[in-house]
């Protein structure tokens, strides 16, 4: 490792063996909206999306657990002071049994205020925005947001650019605002299911897409940080359980928190295990984030009762 990649947050994270598992955001339902361009710090509000209509929006989708992102085709993200001409936009429903992804385009970004939020939460998608069709293909949204932190550029976007290069790939491939967890870079997550992962590389990348592609969905683990629809705590206790079992299905757990620190995994409707899960101090200080000072970190400890 070069001294240069020894300042990033991504090595820092591996150098002092900060696990993946818990890390991923939260979010039952994920709205990616297409914006060329770059992006600032709060993508959202600091983009060429319209900024008064972005307050809207945030306003809206407040304290539902949708998280919006925006979203550009792979490549160079010139400023060319444009607009979007044609917007995707695509609605991810991903609980467990209730997954789902629709998909729209249109010029006019204030159809966005149209959004159901209910229906959206509910899993409802055809009922959630007008116009939105049925998306049979799952698609990875790749984090590149240098503005949040620079690892997610020097790591996702080359990931990125290898992957759409990929023809198996054509069109389910995004570059995406920031995920959380920089210091997993490079970070992607997989919709509409909700999996997140970290420290992808070509070959792991390829493995989750090609695993979600499957006639029966599947999920790698290796990289996985978690499921969105769960907790923190309870994403950590979903991958104890699926490691210990070798369940790869990606839609085959559930969780639900059964009291204190304890949850139960449920497989076909049936508790399969019931994990206590506590949340320690990492015995090594890392960059939480590229130029911030080393800080101690909380990770998960998972036991199997």
């Amino acid at each position: 490792m070069s001294g240069a990649e020894s300042l990033l947050c991504s090595a820092s994270a591996v150098n002092a063996g900060e696990p993946l598992a818990g890390t991923a955001p939260e979010a039952v339902g994920w709205l990616a909206i297409e914006q060329h361009g770059p992006f600032g710090r709060d993508a959202l509000t600091q983009s060429h999306f319209p900024r008064e209509l972005a307050g809207r929006l945030l306003a809206l989708l407040d304290g539902s657990g949708i998280r919006p992102a925006l979203i550009r085709p792979v490549g160079r993200h010139a400023d060319r002071h444009g607009t979007t001409p044609s917007r995707r936009v695509y609605l991810a429903s991903s609980k467990p049994g209730n997954v789902g992804l629709v998909s729209t385009e249109f010029q006019d970004p204030t159809k966005l205020l149209d959004l159901d939020l209910d229906a959206f939460r509910a899993g409802d998608l055809a009922n959630a925005l007008p116009g939105a069709t049925a998306h049979d293909n799952p698609v990875l949204l790749v984090c590149s947001h240098s503005k949040r932190d620079v690892c997610c550029a020097l790591k996702g976007r080359p990931l990125a650019s290898a992957l759409a290069a990929d023809t198996r790939y054509r069109g389910l491939v995004w570059e995406t605002s920031h995920l959380g967890g920089h210091r997993f870079a490079p970070t992607a997550v997989q919709l509409p299911h909700g999996w997140v992962h970290g420290r992808l590389d070509v070959d792991s990348a390829t493995a989750v897409l090609d695993a979600a592609l499957r006639p029966c969905p599947e999920v790698p683990l290796g990289m996985a940080r978690g499921r969105s629809a769960f907790p923190a705590a309870a994403q950590a206790a979903d991958l104890a359980v699926r490691s210990a079992m070798n369940i790869s299905g990606i839609d085959a757990t559930d969780v639900s928190h059964r009291d204190g620190d304890t949850w139960d995994v449920c497989v076909e409707n049936t508790v399969a295990a019931v994990v206590s899960v506590a949340s320690v101090d990492l015995a090594t200080s890392r960059l939480e984030s590229c130029g911030r000072q080393p800080t101690i970190g909380r990770v998960f400890k998972t036991t199997i009762l």
